[in-house]
Formats: C-alpha cells, structure tokens, sequence
C-alpha cells in the first residue's frame, strides 16, 4: 500500500473507532473510486457495515472485494465471509451466495480464484428457492421416497454438495421434526461421503436417537472409522440392557467397541446376543464365525461353523421344496430376504476388510519405527568408530592395532545389519510361487536342512501326524515359519534336547500343528510380548538372532495362510505353539 492509500486506511479506522461509522463509509468510498485496484477499502467498508448490523451492504461490499483479490488474497475473503455468516440473518446470507454464485457463472474470476470458492462455498452455493421447498419436504418422513430417489439422482450425478446442503439446512431449521427415517438415511450418505462431523452433527440434533437403531449403528460405525468414541460414549449408555435391545448391526459395532475398550465382559454379552441372532441367518452366523476366529476362540469358531452347514442344508431343502410350489407372492417374499441377507452379508465382509486393513497399517507403522530404531544403531556404532580412528590417526599416522580394532567392530555391526535386513525379508518380499504343497513334507525339509546344526547341538526331533494334508499358498514362506520356530528352540535349548511336532485336522477342516521343545520355556511376564516386532531377550551382536523378528514374521506369514500362532501358557515342559489354519485339505 502506498503512503497516500495508507493514510486514508488510517483516517478511515479512526472515524471508525471513534464511532462515525457515516463518515468513515463516506471515506470509504472516496478511497474507492480514487484507487479502484485496491481491494482493502471495500474490504474495510464491509467491516464496516457488518459492524453496524448493516448486513446486506456489508455483502455488497465484500463482494466488490472479491472481484478485485487475487487467487493468493483469498483468505481475506474466507475471514469476511465466515464474520458475516456468523452474524447474519439466513436470508441475507441466501443472497449473498446468490450474487456469488451469479458472480461464477460469469466466468470473470480467476480460475484459481473460481475453485476455491467452490471448494469453500460448494453445498451452500447448491441452495435456490426450490430447494429451500426441497429441504421442507424433508422434515416429514411421509415424503421418504421422494427424497430419497432425489438424492440417489444427486449421487449418480456426484452433485454431493447438494446432499451436504441438506445436512445443513435442515441443522439450522428450528422446531421438531417427523423425519426420522429420512434423518437415517441421509447421516447413511453423509457416512458414504466421508463428511463424519456433518453425520454426527446431525444424530446429535436428532430427537432420541436411540430410539433409531439405524441411527445408532451409524453413530457407532462413524466413530469407530474415526477412531474416537468420545461422541458415542456422550449420547449412550452403553450397558446391559443397551445390549439386550441391539439389533444385529448394533451387536456388530459393539464387538468392535468393546474390543477397543478391553471390555471383556461386555464383549461376551454382545457375542451372546449375536449367537441368539445366528440362530435363523446364515450371514449373521459367518459373520460371528469370523469374529471367533479374529479373537482365537477356535472351538466357539468350529461349533458355529457346524451351526452354518446345518443352516445351509435346511435352506437347501426348503429351497428343493418351493420349487414344487407355484410362483406366487409369498416366494417373491422369500427371494428378497435372501437377497436381503446377501446384501448384509457383503457389507460385513467389506467392514471385516477395512477393519483388518487398519489394523495392519498400525502394526507396519510400529513395525517400521522399531526397525528404524534397530537399524540405527548399529549404522551409529559405526560412525562412532570411524571418527574415533580419525582422531587417532591424526596423533599416530602408523597404528595398525587401532585399524584391526576398527574394521573388527565396523565388521561386526555390518554383520548385524545384514542379519537383521535377512530376518526382515520374508515380510516386505513379494511371494515366490503359489502352489499346493504337503505340510509334513514341507516340515520334514527344513529339518533335513538344519540337520548338521540339530546334531551338532544334541537336538533330536520327530514329527507325528497325517502325510496327506495339503496347503495352498507360498511354500517357501511356509517354511520360513519352522525355521524361524527351530532356530527359536535351538537358541533356547543350546545342549542336548527335543523338539516334537504333531499335525492333524479337524473335522471342521482347520489344520492344527503343534510344534513343542523341552527349554527353559518362556517367562510369563514375556506371554504378552513374544509376537511383538524387536522384542527379544537375546544379544543382538550375538550374531545368532536376537534381532526380535522371528516370532513375528511367523505371525506375519501364518496371516497370508488365514491362520494364526498361540503360546499355550499352560504348557509347563517347555515352550508349546499352536497353529491353526483354516484352507487346509486332504491331498494325496
């Protein structure tokens, strides 16, 4: 700003604070016709007039402002905008975004400039007169279907800030609503859209909202997809007789819920309830069998399994029946609510992803700052070194103990690293060739290659179990699995040992293998942590492990299989894992 313009500024805000708002819109003015680039004094004006409540002017003028900034100015613009809608009446405001938007299709605005107002004011600027009669319609749900097919053609024509401009204005209507059903459905494509506190800013608004069972599955999902159930916990009361009442879609959040609390008890209620719920429904069933499994409940998981073919025989049998039968509206009934259930069982199967899919981004991320962490410190060792040679060197050009020491310690922890880059492989590698293999084949050879070290220790093995069982998937990860748990026995073992391995299957088809030794076991206090990346109570500079990996790459590997590792902690010998796997099968 040059010094003339400034002065005016000046003039203009003291006639301004000492309460002659006449006389400084009358300077204002001046100023504008005198400079008409500049976009501060109609910037100012509006000020001005928002100041003094005279907020149609105010809009005026900050609207001349916007024509004049440049796309770097426009912030000045989201401060204006955002003072005056906090002050003003909604119909001023209704006005002001029809100027604006009259302001766009004119195409005179910077197309910088142009995108950010869309990306500011885009659901409001969705709003004209026939909408304001939209949004009415929508406060009564005896119009569902009528919104509801509008916002479906607003999505298949991505037109979703109009959907966001619903959300609002009916926040900002006063008085109670009959739109319940229609509230439900609209946080459902709030939730779809991403736009989580516009979905829990209007269950909040809703009208005992637990009196909707859709509304407060949504709330529930929302905050677990945040990550937060601070809203939750707030609105609810989460206790017995909430469990009591849920319907299947709240039992499936509250899994999730009472898991993120560490709430056993309440986790076991929700799984009684969902049993209850299992009784008729297939989906509903698999979806607790998936839940037994992610928990490592596996007999609760074989006992449901049973429960699901039984179901399917009886749904075939009913099916063999109505097709005796001739068409009529009662089958159509029958097809929908298979097709029904299909659906749910879908959407299960997508949230049972998304929510594995989670969970392995928060484990690579721990994963990655250990092996940071771990991979740092010998890299420092060995700076350290060098630079400490570099100053002897310079007091002793001609010391040859100092140089062995040197490159024997640079020497080791380039030795570690390349250990440690080895145990870390097998996770972050592509997968080598899928194919069907033999389990106790495949075991048998990794013993046969360890079988110099085996003996040079004293360690005998035997392998007991089926010759004929089949898996599908990476071989050579599967055999990364027994060497990593062998070479874990060897180390605590050290002399003279055994170590014992039984497979079988069940009935349920989940393969067991039970992989045994009779060390020094495991100290309880250590139960929580063995499967944790770098934790090990080996020396890492030992050279022989130690880096805290191998228990982990073996759940990481059985994860791609379906299955999982348990320690028995009962087990008193020794140390006892058990494997189960559910894609195991007879072969030849």
């Amino acid at each position: 700003m040059y010094e003339e313009e400034r002065l005016l500024a000046n003039e203009i805000t003291k006639l301004r604070l000492s309460d002659q708002p006449d006389k400084a819109i009358a300077l204002c003015q001046q100023a504008m016709a005198q400079f008409p680039a500049n976009s501060f004094f109609p910037k100012l004006q509006g000020d001005i007039y928002r100041q003094y409540k005279k907020f149609p002017q105010a809009a005026q003028s900050y609207l001349e402002m916007l024509k004049l900034l440049r796309p770097d100015q426009f912030s000045i613009f989201v401060t204006a905008y955002r003072n005056l809608n906090k002050n003003a009446p909604a119909s001023d405001i209704r006005l002001f975004l029809n100027d604006i938007k009259k302001l766009l299709d004119s195409a005179c605005l910077p197309e910088e400039l142009a995108k950010n107002l869309q990306v500011l004011l885009g659901s409001q600027l969705a709003v004209d007169d026939k909408f304001i009669v939209f949004v009415k319609l929508a406060n009564n749900d005896k119009n569902i279907n009528l919104i509801r097919n509008e916002i479906e053609k607003w999505e298949a024509a991505q037109d979703t800030s109009r959907i966001e401009a619903l959300a609002t204005y009916k926040l900002n209507m006063e008085g109670s609503t009959k739109s319940k059903n229609i509230d439900a459905f609209l946080i459902q494509r709030l939730e779809k859209l991403k736009k989580y506190e516009l979905a829990l800013d209007m269950i909040a608004q809703t009208q005992k909202p637990y009196q909707n069972k859709l509304i407060l599955a949504a709330m529930l999902r929302i905050c677990r997809k945040k990550g937060d159930y601070s809203f939750a916990e707030k609105e609810l009361c989460i206790d017995e007789d909430f469990i009591k009442q849920s319907s299947f879609n709240l039992q499936y959040e509250l899994v999730y819920y009472f898991q993120i609390k560490d709430n056993e008890e309440g986790l076991e209620k929700t799984l009684r309830r969902m049993r209850d719920s299992a009784a008729n429904s297939i989906p509903i069933a698999r979806t607790l069998y998936n839940f037994y499994l992610s928990l490592n409940r596996f007999e609760d998981a074989q006992s449901i399994y049973t429960h699901i073919q039984q179901l399917e025989q009886n749904q075939a049998a009913e099916w063999e029946q109505r097709k005796k039968l001739p068409a009529n509206s009662t089958l159509s009934r029958i097809e929908e609510q298979t097709e029904s259930e299909q659906a749910v069982w879908l959407r299960m199967k997508e949230l049972v992803s998304e929510q594995e899919h989670n969970r392995q981004m928060i484990a690579l991320r721990d994963l990655l700052k250990g092996f940071s962490h771990e991979l740092g410190q010998p890299i420092t060792n060995i700076r350290y070194a060098v630079q400490l040679y570099q100053k002897k060197m310079q007091k002793d050009l001609d010391n040859p103990e100092a140089l062995r020491i040197l490159l024997s310690d640079i020497l080791l922890q380039t030795n570690r690293i390349g250990m440690l880059l080895s145990r870390f492989s097998p996770i972050v590698s592509p997968k080598n060739e899928s194919g069907e293999f033999h389990v106790r084949e495949c075991i048998e050879k990794v013993f046969a290659d360890l079988e110099t070290r085996l003996r040079g220790q004293s360690i005998t093995y035997q392998i007991n179990g089926a010759s004929n069982l089949v898996l599908m998937g990476d071989q050579i990860q599967f055999s990364q699995v027994f060497y990593n748990l062998i070479l874990n026995a060897m180390q605590a073992i050290e002399k003279n040992g055994h170590i014992d391995i039984s497979i079988s299957m069940s009935e349920y088809q989940v393969l067991t293998i039970i992989f045994a030794d009779n060390g020094p076991g495991i100290p309880e206090h250590n139960f929580q942590k063995i499967f944790e990346p770098f934790f090990s109570t080996k020396d890492p500079t030992s050279g022989n492990g130690g880096e805290g990996l191998g228990l982990y790459i073996v759940w990481n590997i059985l994860k791609m299989f379906n299955g999982t590792i348990q320690l028995d902690k009962n087990f008193r010998s020794g140390t006892k894992f058990i494997i189960q796997i559910q894609q195991a099968k007879e072969g030849h």
